[in-house]
């Protein structure tokens, strides 16, 4: 329906005109390599989630803050300024500033000494990891077009999803040759403990990564060319964010509490299963590695199937009420499951409703992108796309610090952890559906004052 909407309101252009260059999908290309490495630092959290905590004596509460708050503090200040920033200048040089500062970041954390200076390193790599999104949803439109822009926002996000089951095993596979290696390594680093030396070599690949983003074939001005008969850049008078952005405030809100609340419930689970899987069922990082990676590989396998077949069947009786309606149903499936973690007693069973869970997420993660784009024109789509985002990681970082103090709580309980989670989770995924049906009301509005802004 995106490309329905677009295609309405934007002057008919040539299927030569609408083919993108060789430069745009290599440039899709890096962009996805990059989401799946900024993806590694939360992985090495997780894989050793319990050896980290007993290094530096951190509470449940403790490492919660440093998954959730630690990140979303600098990115929340700093998300808008890396927005405006890719607006006006060189996006190439923006994202390559961002990941050598993330690099640098994830090096620190291997250094922390305490609670207090690892939640520091953390906040930085949320800063750095913060003009990551905005920058590549911007990108996107200005490099795709008509079909061909639906094509690289599924591939942006499933080509993700679907390999990042691989990256988390190879986090598995790194800290498990790290061990194994040990005695090859410099005397130096042959007696720090593994969590330390994770961080060292998880920092390492982006010595490659921010040349090659400086030499990427993209010049913004050249490939976002005007439509046919549209003023110049000269001509025509910059709209401003919040004007905008109050007109249709009605739906922004609803959108941004929605996605917020999926976020947050879909972090109470994802920053503590690792730690359930160890801490109450034993299982090595190896293992934990292997089995995280295969259930986020099948659940993004089956998300793409159910997303493509569903929204198949379901175009022609939704219309542009597709997006909202997928995102509040998927929300509400995921909610449910997220209840029947609770029932899990051996590893195979929390990892099979894992699975089950992360489905219907990654069905309704497929659409976000396009329907965030429809809702932004594009003379403000990164601000815009920048605010909604860092609001949704203000909100989303809550839950892993609501889940560990709920934790710290239930202490007496053996099962605390466990509850804390799936309680938490469950509410917040069923609160995300409720709020994405009451968006319905004002979105179609809200993606034609957009093209409006736009034509105008």
């Amino acid at each position: 329906m995106a490309v329905q909407t677009e295609a309405a309101l934007t002057p008919p252009e040539s299927k030569a005109s609408e083919r993108a260059p060789t430069g745009a999908w290599v440039s899709l290309l890096v962009l996805i390599a990059l989401g799946l490495y900024t993806y590694m630092d939360r992985q090495i959290f997780g894989l050793q989630a319990e050896p980290l905590r007993k290094a530096l004596g951190l509470t449940d509460l403790q490492f919660g803050l440093l998954q959730g708050v630690s990140v979303a503090l600098f990115a929340a200040v700093v998300g808008y300024p890396i927005a405006w920033l890719s607006d006006r200048f060189d996006r190439r040089t923006v994202l390559a500033g961002c990941i050598a500062t993330w690099s640098l970041a994830v090096g620190a954390c291997g250094l922390a000494r305490d609670f207090n200076e690892l939640f520091f390193t953390s906040a930085l790599v949320g800063a750095a990891e913060a003009g990551l999104l905005p920058i590549a949803y911007a990108l996107i439109p200005e490099l795709f077009r008509g079909g061909q822009r639906q094509l690289a926002n599924s591939l942006f996000i499933v080509t993700g999803r679907l390999v990042v089951g691989l990256v988390i095993a190879m986090c598995g596979w790194m800290i498990h040759a790290i061990d194994l290696w040990r005695p090859l390594l410099p005397d130096v680093l042959q007696a720090l403990p593994t969590w330390r030396l994770a961080f060292f070599a998880t920092a390492l690949p982006g010595i490659l990564f921010v040349p090659m983003i400086l030499l990427l074939p993209i010049n913004k001005r050249a490939l976002a060319l005007p439509q046919p008969g549209a003023p110049t850049a000269v001509q025509a008078k910059q709209p401003s964010v919040w004007p905008f952005l109050r007109s249709q405030r009605f739906s922004f809100a609803t959108f941004m509490l929605s996605v917020g609340l999926l976020v947050f419930g879909f972090g109470a689970t994802g920053a503590f299963i690792p730690v359930v899987a160890m801490r109450q069922m034993g299982v090595s990082s190896l293992e934990l590695g292997n089995a995280m990676g295969i259930a986020t590989f099948v659940s993004a396998g089956l998300g793409l199937l159910i997303a493509n077949v569903g929204m198949k069947w379901l175009a022609p009786r939704l219309g542009p009420m597709l997006p909202v309606r997928v995102l509040a149903f998927a929300a509400a499936a995921s909610g449910v499951f997220a209840a029947t973690l609770y029932l899990a007693r051996t590893p195979v069973e929390l990892f099979t409703l894992m699975a089950l869970h992360h489905t219907f997420l990654m069905a309704g993660t497929m659409v976000f992108p396009t329907a965030l784009q429809e809702m932004t024109p594009a003379p403000l789509r990164a601000r815009l796309i920048s605010l909604i985002i860092m609001f949704n990681m203000v909100l989303g970082s809550l839950s892993p610090a609501v889940v560990g103090a709920i934790s710290d709580a239930l202490k007496p309980r053996p099962d605390g952890l466990m509850l804390a989670m799936t309680a938490t989770s469950t509410t917040a995924l069923l609160l995300a559906a409720g709020l994405m049906l009451l968006c319905g009301r004002g979105y179609v509005q809200t993606t034609r004052a957009a093209r409006a802004v736009e034509a105008s």
